[in-house]
């Protein structure tokens, strides 16, 4: 006796099949990607001056990164894929300002300080580079709406971290730069970038997809049929 296994899908089965095995593939590709939660709050006197008055800004948002992980692959501005970082003037709220990937740009980029490990961002404070985003108007180095952070780089930016949601120019209105310097506020070796994690970052998950997948397969009628 033989026996032979026919598989039958009727043709609407078969179209959910191939579009779920699609979209299963489309969002593998997804799951490559990282979205990290950025949330730090530092306190000082006003552009880093000892005797000015105390400031508190805080840069609250996402980064997302194209995959790359581990303390030994150092991410740059080709790996950033998308951003949303709230500077917030906590003291004078209405110097606030929102950087987006459409309104803002990686400014500073340099040495091999930033990293990720798929659950949080480090910044390497033991490492020599510097890591910038600013508004693209008025633009690079102009002193307005920027966050940094830095280490040995000081010709482009203080060593630590900055946040300047308005800017930087002592006497006018709008001036609110913070700056915490290495070791005052938590920057030592690789700090992260969530001061206060808590949500897992979202990461696409194409499980869901798999399982629809095989979800449809198993609707397939399946017959067998023998020969004698």
């Amino acid at each position: 006796m033989r026996n032979k296994l026919f598989i039958f899908m009727s043709p609407a089965i078969l179209s959910l099949v191939i579009l779920s095995s699609i979209a299963l593939l489309g969002a593998t590709a997804e799951a490559t990607t990282y979205t990290y939660t950025v949330n730090e709050t530092i306190t000082g006197p006003l552009n880093g001056i000892a005797g000015n008055p105390s400031q508190t800004d805080s840069v609250v948002g996402y980064i997302k990164t194209d995959g790359t992980i581990g303390s030994g692959n150092f991410l740059h501005a080709s790996n950033i894929l998308d951003w949303n970082l709230n500077l917030i003037d906590v003291t004078n709220p209405q110097y606030s300002y929102n950087l987006l990937k459409s309104n803002s740009l990686i400014a500073i980029d340099t040495g091999s300080v930033l990293w990720g490990d798929g659950t949080n961002l480090f910044f390497n404070f033991n490492g020599k580079g510097a890591l910038g985003f600013q508004a693209s108007f008025p633009g690079q180095y102009s002193g307005y709406h920027y966050w940094g952070l830095s280490h040995n780089e000081n010709w482009v930016l203080l060593d630590g971290i900055s946040i300047a949601p308005g800017h930087v120019f002592a006497g006018s209105a709008g001036n609110d730069l913070v700056v915490a310097g290495i070791g005052t506020q938590g920057q030592v070796g690789n700090s992260p970038l969530d001061q206060q994690p808590g949500d897992p970052s979202p990461v696409p998950e194409p499980s869901t997809m798999m399982f629809l997948s095989l979800g449809l397969l198993g609707l397939a009628g399946v017959r067998r049929k023998f020969k004698k």
